[in-house]
């Protein structure tokens, strides 16, 4: 069985330093009640919404749904934690990393590859898994699309012939609101819906 099919989020106090602009939100604590809702699309209610008193994304993988909360915010990377050492890092809106999953992932210097990548400084983004263990695939920008709200990516793997596709809304202030990426392979791609408590 997944480890992603049970997750309840855990959250331990962290520390807000590190120069955060105000667009950033403070994190404040509270485990959210509800948590998973398995083999149908979940989407959180307002009520729900409004009683949490911390970020959190919502995680549709395939058929399974979790809830991750905010535990940091470093460097302009989200780090958002689940029970069972379940861990997604996001950076703009892009997973950058996974823990805990059957077959995660990693991107290999991904602030300034995700950076290069859109201002086309530089078309690859260099992928690292785990299961089965591959380091640094080429991946390469067969298509790119941006503007303030949106950011629209193919990318293409020559070496394995996987095609990993991306789109990402965005908020008003820079934030992403959704996600919707490839991860890996072996996965179904995973759909992220972030939820700000400023």
């Amino acid at each position: 069985m997944s480890k992603f099919r049970m997750i309840i989020p855990i959250v331990f106090i962290t520390s807000c330093s590190g120069g955060l602009s105000s667009d950033y939100l403070p994190l404040l604590l509270e485990t959210p009640k509800r948590v998973i809702n398995s083999f149908k699309s979940y989407t959180p209610g307002d009520n729900y919404i409004q009683n949490q008193k911390t970020s959190f994304v919502t995680v549709e993988l395939g058929a399974q749904n979790a809830t991750l909360v905010l535990q940091s915010i470093d460097n302009k990377i989200f780090t958002w934690i689940g029970l069972g050492n379940v861990v997604f890092k996001t950076y703009k809106g892009f997973i950058i990393s996974t823990a805990g999953l059957e077959h995660n992932l990693e991107i290999v210097d991904p602030i300034s590859s995700i950076d290069k990548l859109l201002v086309n400084e530089r078309n690859i983004l260099l992928y690292t898994f785990d299961n089965p263990r591959l380091y640094d695939l080429p991946v390469s920008a067969t298509y790119i699309n941006q503007s303030r709200e949106l950011i629209e990516l193919d990318l293409f793997s020559d070496d394995i012939n996987w095609q990993s596709r991306i789109k990402i809304e965005y908020e008003s202030n820079g934030l992403p609101s959704t996600s919707i990426l490839s991860l890996h392979p072996f996965l179904k791609p995973a759909r992220l819906r972030f939820y700000y408590k400023y």
